[in-house]
């Protein structure tokens, strides 16, 4: 595991993950790796040990971060329209109390800000979200709930993001919409990917 993080979340560090991981980046030709896997400030790489010896891999990977230059390659802009939730006692006004904020300021937080997908993890097709404003961050619920809907717009922590499909949570529910996170049947079976970046856009909220 090579993590970069010092502290916050840091895109510029992001970026130059994404360098190291892209199509064209140095990792993409090491022919000893088994697969590596993106997260957020950090990178997992899998390779065999009884044919690649771990320490000089170790310090491959650490050469390799220290030449990195951030990614210059722009990601998609894609409009995400939310439902949000404001019917009583819904998770929505948890967030708010939360906070300490009206239900109709935490919707225009949410969608004042322009999010980076730093990652696909968890399940398919589901993107962590950063740059989610500070006053919205949230603890995960301390007992996941056994199923969340799919097309759920979610809270967890300091990241916001999209439910692809049914699932446990423990992320906090503003909100739904109708985009497909995930399509198997498609050329491209997740709709985003790392560099993409969205806004959320509030449609007419339930109640």
């Amino acid at each position: 595991m090579l993590d970069v993080a010092s502290g916050p979340f840091s895109l510029p560090a992001q970026r130059r993950l994404w360098a190291l991981v892209g199509a064209a980046g140095p990792l993409s030709q090491w022919k000893s790796l088994r697969s590596v896997v993106l997260g957020v400030n950090n990178l997992l790489v899998m390779f065999d040990p009884l044919r690649t010896n771990p320490q000089a891999l170790a310090l491959e990977l650490l050469q390799a971060w220290k030449s990195a230059r951030p990614s210059r390659e722009s990601g998609r802009v894609l409009e995400v329209p939310v439902v949000y939730d404001i019917s009583r006692d819904s998770e929505l006004e948890g967030v708010a109390r939360h906070a300490g904020l009206d239900v109709s300021e935490v919707i225009r937080l949410h969608t004042s800000a322009a999010y980076h997908v730093a990652c696909i993890g968890s399940v398919p097709g589901f993107a962590y979200l950063v740059g989610l404003p500070s006053d919205l961050s949230m603890p995960r619920h301390t007992t996941p709930r056994p199923k969340i809907a799919k097309g759920t717009v979610a809270i967890g922590g300091a990241q916001t993001g999209v439910i692809p499909m049914d699932m446990p949570s423990g992320w906090h529910a503003l909100g739904t919409t109708q985009l497909d996170m995930f399509d198997p049947s498609r050329a491209r079976p997740c709709l985003l990917a790392p560099g993409d970046q969205i806004r959320f856009i509030a449609r007419s909220a339930t109640r």
